[in-house]
């Protein structure tokens, strides 16, 4: 009696275990969405996009808007990410991203900058409908516009 009770305990684990690793991957695949849909948001001047991702309450989130705004406003972007470390579970995730981006001004036909950096991304599930929003983004300035010199 004791080896099945046993046995069924292992396999309620096991389930839970598995549930949680699905849950694990579903947010995995929602965060690799949503950081696809940002830098093609951003390739199409779309800067809105980005920031509805981004938690308001977020350090720095007006200058982070701002900056952002600015940025499409004056360039046209080209992006390319790669994930390269992808931690958490199914309501905070941490995200490392290797960033590249072209920024070419709209009125000269020439590259401005390109940056490429790891960028780190904290998020969380917020709100009632409890979706993915940005929390943290270290370095702030990577979509800051360009100087102009």
């Amino acid at each position: 009696m004791r080896r099945r009770s046993f046995l069924l305990t292992m396999g309620s684990a096991a389930s839970a275990v598995m549930r949680r690793t699905a849950f694990a991957a579903d947010a995995q695949q929602q965060i690799f969405d949503l950081f696809s849909k940002i830098a093609s948001a951003l390739s199409d001047d779309d800067a809105a996009m980005f920031i509805e991702a981004v938690d308001p309450d977020m350090p720095q989130f007006q200058d982070f808007r701002r900056d952002v705004v600015a940025l499409t406003d004056l360039a046209d972007l080209t992006n390319s990410i790669e994930v390269l470390s992808d931690t958490g579970d199914d309501t905070h995730r941490a995200e490392e991203l290797d960033w590249f981006l072209e920024i070419v001004g709209k009125s000269d036909p020439h590259p401005v900058e390109r940056r490429r950096e790891v960028v780190k991304f904290r998020l969380e599930r917020k709100g009632k409908n409890k979706k993915w929003k940005i929390v943290s983004i270290d370095p702030l300035h990577f979509f800051a516009p360009p100087k102009i010199t």
